[in-house]
């Protein structure tokens, strides 16, 4: 039964870091300065 309830506290250990790591990158994401529509313009080259 112990090894069962490891397992359990393992995957619940697992989803929480995931899922911590999916809101600090959700929260960088908001946060940091967009870039849309700032792109260079592509140069047309005669090569």
């Amino acid at each position: 039964m112990a090894t069962a309830l490891g397992l359990i506290g393992l995957l619940v250990v697992i989803v929480c870091v995931i899922a911590l790591a999916a809101a600090v990158t959700w929260l960088v994401v908001k946060i940091s300065p967009t870039t849309v529509g700032k792109k260079p313009a592509a140069k047309s080259g005669d090569s």
